[in-house]
């Protein structure tokens, strides 16, 4: 029997139809994805066209009562995106017409179609029988539960019944935070709504339990148009974090919004507003109330101290800087990082960006080596003086006692350290595979920075350290693929194209080798490569090779040349001087393919021992195919 009678099925309007039984918008009869939102305005709005709709009417049929969102940003959104969606204008209105202050109005022509679905009395007399029977069986179980309690009885298995049945928020594993919008409009703000994206990136990874994806995998959506749904695919999350940040002096608000990605269902929204100095912990709060949302575990952050607000946004303009992976944004990032512990010397987070500037400054040689450990490994340390629970100075400070020190023992228990405290740290956990690989622990290696992978997919530093640790593997099959994949997002990524390199000219594949070097050299110096190629093959190559990194003082580069052209005694000396100048790069001896031709040398030996690594055993054999 039928419970309803016909009332309108369909609207159409100029080339668009809404089917209001599917909910979908079609235009020609192709299919325009719609916002949840958007879908019920645009539904409200054809429902009366020509009248006015106001504000507070739409938010009440937008959102449930006891809906907690930024009411007018979300309803401003909404409109925004139905008006993209349609090709329409808020100046030159063909369709939704603004009232300012008052609402909205539907002004093109509509037709009805029988559609839309009136409930007949005899059906909504059932309907509410059914809603007294549910009730009923509401309270009988509450009134179970609280019988159970007061005659101690087992109750447990109710309960999780009752919390499975009455969740309000789905089962959420993995989860993204799109940058951050800054409202101010000043450019020279955006910093700051990105560093604050970044922190809450951070915190809420070591709040919940649920995947997060990592900055360099979101940063790319920063002023995107796709839709949740296109992002959480992209992305494979379950749901989405967008928000706000507006600075004005010393004041900061930060709102944010919880966003389920299948169903585009806002799950939870709030704004925070403080004074800059307790950045921190708004941060920290944000975090926790999403986590708490989302996760079965909710880890506490602690008490977040006051910042001072200078040192806060030199902090983040260092973060800023210290992202763009090139060298003077590295010296930029540690100006910035020296300006923030200048205002705040008891600013914690500051100090270990430093560690992190400087260290990864000195791996890529953008300042000397010795510089590089003697500012790191300081600004790490104090960092942990003030806070012993960073996780990014622990794995800073182990990476100074790996790639400088070589203290084994040191690396080793800060890397562990810094792995309990924060597992979902990308960076960190690629530092700690390259440790791995420095140790000879290979298979460990690749699996770490597959891990650091997953969490940030689209970082080119993490693909291409995967790349390194397959080809210190002796993997090169697999180093050659994954060293491509890489240049994929970036084709002059410097990094991977060395490692490919590598990997080609160990399987003796010197013509695919050279070809690389010619791709990426100057015209001068690619027109002397290929003569040198044509003239005495690859071994020239690497000769002249040898001798300009000699001359430039590049003595490992200098060693693994020689090296490979069989002058042991030449790359021999060359290491050794490298030792007495420790030369960072010195860690990589264990590792390094080009030196498998060294091992057996009483010399080589002798510097294995000196740096704590000596082998017993020779490398493993090349794994791939021949």
């Amino acid at each position: 029997m039928e419970h309803f009678v016909r009332n309108a099925r369909s609207y159409r309007f100029d080339i668009f139809t809404l089917d209001v039984r599917t909910g979908e918008l079609t235009r020609g009869g192709v299919r325009l994805p719609l916002r949840e939102q958007s879908l019920q305005l645009l539904l409200v709005l054809l429902e009366q066209p020509g009248e006015l709709v106001t504000r507070e009417v739409l938010v009440s049929r937008l959102w449930p009562a006891g809906t907690f969102v930024d009411f007018d940003r979300g309803l401003n959104k909404a409109i925004n995106y139905l008006r993209e969606t349609l090709g329409d204008s808020a100046d030159e209105p063909r369709f939704v017409e603004t009232l300012p202050r008052k609402g909205y109005r539907f002004i093109a022509p509509v037709t009805r179609d029988d559609a839309t679905l009136e409930e007949t009395a005899p059906a909504r007399r059932r309907r509410k029988s059914r809603t007294w029977m549910i009730a009923l069986g509401t309270a009988a179980v509450c009134f179970g539960i609280l019988l159970g309690v007061l005659l101690g009885a087992n109750v447990g298995g109710v309960r999780d019944w009752v919390a499975m049945r009455w969740r309000s928020t789905p089962q959420i594993s993995a989860l993204a935070v799109i940058p951050l919008e800054n409202l101010s409009r000043d450019p020279e703000q955006e910093y700051f709504a990105d560093g604050i994206t970044d922190d809450l990136i951070t915190n809420l990874a070591k709040v919940s339990n649920v995947r997060i994806s990592s900055r360099t995998s979101i940063i790319r959506y920063k002023g995107t148009k796709k839709s949740i749904k296109d992002i959480g695919r992209e992305l494979h999350v379950d749901a989405v974090v967008e928000g706000t940040v507006m600075r004005s002096g010393n004041r900061i608000r930060i709102t944010a919004q919880l966003i389920q990605v299948s169903t585009d269902m806002h799950l939870w929204a709030e704004a925070y507003e403080r004074d800059v100095s307790e950045i921190l912990t708004v941060q920290n709060e944000v975090a926790t109330d999403i986590a708490r949302r989302v996760s079965a575990l909710v880890r506490p952050l602690g008490r977040a101290p006051r910042v001072n607000p200078e040192a806060y946004g030199s902090y983040l303009k260092g973060r800023y800087f210290f992202y763009q992976y090139t060298n003077l944004g590295w010296q930029q990032s540690i100006d910035s990082f020296n300006r923030a512990v200048a205002s705040d010397p008891n600013f914690a987070l500051a100090y270990s960006g430093l560690a992190d500037a400087y260290l990864v400054a000195g791996a890529y040689n953008a300042i000397r080596s010795t510089e590089a450990l003697a500012h790191g490994k300081a600004a790490a340390a104090h960092a942990l003086e003030l806070d012993g629970n960073l996780a990014a100075a622990h794995y800073a400070l182990a990476t100074a006692y790996a790639w400088y020190d070589w203290d084994w023992k040191n690396a080793e228990k800060e890397f562990q350290r810094a792995l309990e405290l924060d597992p979902n740290d990308a960076l960190g956990r690629n530092w700690y595979g390259g440790y791995l690989s420095l140790r000879g622990r290979h298979d460990e290696a690749v699996d770490e920075h597959e891990r650091a992978r997953q969490l940030d997919p689209f970082s080119l530093i993490i693909n291409a350290n995967l790349a390194r640790s397959l080809y210190w593997a002796r993997r090169y099959d697999e180093a050659i693929v994954q060293a491509r994949r890489t240049l994929q997002m970036d084709p002059r990524f410097y990094v991977a194209l060395f490692w490919l390199e590598g990997s080609l000219r160990h399987k003796n594949l010197y013509r695919e080798a050279v070809a690389l070097r010619l791709a990426i050299s100057t015209p001068e110096r690619a027109q002397s490569i290929e003569h040198t190629f044509k003239m005495g093959g690859f071994q020239a190559v690497l000769r002249e090779d040898g001798e300009n990194f000699k001359n430039n003082g590049e003595l490992i580069s200098a060693a693994r040349c020689f090296a490979q052209i069989g002058e042991k005694n030449e790359a021999l000396s060359l290491l050794e001087d490298c030792y007495e100048h420790r030369c960072s790069s010195m860690a990589t001896l264990k590792a390094e393919p080009d030196f498998d031709v060294l091992r057996s040398e009483i010399r080589f030996q002798s510097l294995l021992e000196k740096l704590g690594v000596l082998e017993e055993n020779l490398p493993p054999k090349d794994k791939s195919p021949r």
